[in-house]
């Protein structure tokens, strides 16, 4: 694994460069393009911040740029995870016609993914001139916990995607279980709103993913706890997907 992560840094041209053609070709002849993702996701933020702000008794002026960036990161980490399962078998013609790095298959999606989320990052500055959220330095801190959890989300890729290769099961099970985490990660609920250190925030992976990146972003400090979390999940899974695609990653053409 280290061999073809090492080559497919090497030749990151080639999946830059696959990345951005795959996001002009999805909206050719559009006017505005991946743009409309972000037109729908602020519609959907700006009604559902109105009307939950409503139901948990929140100042809308706090709640809303907690649900906005909240929905645009996790769109980022579920897009990513919900396309890694069938990642590996939409790309059978080019696995299957010569050699190629698996990786590298990886690698272009998850560019494309974050394309689409600077395309999104346009809600955030719309919520700073409109709400007044200064982030401060503290804002440059969403850098490294972006760079931290694309991490974590590509070793828990590489699993998924050879998984999903093998058992044409995981893909189905994989949307499921995301839509499971959504409604436990604090996302359109607050954190404050459940008791101290609950299990639902402690002991979930994803409220700390979210939470070192959305912090920063709205000027509040991260809890350190969240970082180590992050770094710990970081190695779990990197030693997890390594073991996996040493072993069995030559009997991906075989699968698809």
């Amino acid at each position: 694994m280290v061999t073809d992560l090492s080559r497919a840094f090497v030749s990151y041209d080639s999946w830059l460069y696959l990345a951005w053609q795959d996001i002009r070709i999805k909206y050719r002849r559009s006017r505005i393009g991946p743009l409309w993702i972000t037109a729908s996701m602020a519609i959907f933020c700006g009604t559902l911040g109105v009307i939950y702000s409503q139901l948990f008794k929140t100042d809308i002026t706090e709640y809303l740029p907690f649900l906005s960036v909240g929905f645009v990161l996790w769109a980022f980490v579920s897009g990513m995870l919900n396309e890694f399962p069938d990642i590996f078998v939409q790309a059978a013609p080019y696995i299957t016609s010569f050699q190629s790095n698996p990786l590298v298959i990886l690698l272009r999606a998850t560019t494309r993914h974050l394309i689409v989320l600077c395309h999104n990052a346009l809600i955030i500055v719309w919520i700073y001139g409109y709400f007044g959220v200064n982030p401060g330095l503290n804002g440059l801190m969403a850098i490294p916990a972006v760079i931290l959890v694309t991490a974590n989300l590509l070793a828990i890729g590489v699993c998924l995607a050879m998984l999903g290769a093998r058992f044409r099961d995981i893909a189905p099970i994989t949307q499921n279980l995301v839509q499971v985490v959504f409604f436990v990660t604090p996302l359109t609920w607050m954190p404050k709103l459940l008791p101290a250190n609950s299990w639902v925030v402690v002991f979930n992976p994803f409220a700390h993913y979210i939470s070192i990146m959305r912090e920063p972003l709205l000027g509040h400090p991260t809890e350190l706890r969240s970082w180590l979390i992050t770094l710990v999940t970081l190695v779990f899974f990197g030693l997890i997907s390594t073991l996996l695609y040493n072993k069995r990653a030559h009997r991906i053409p075989f699968w698809v």
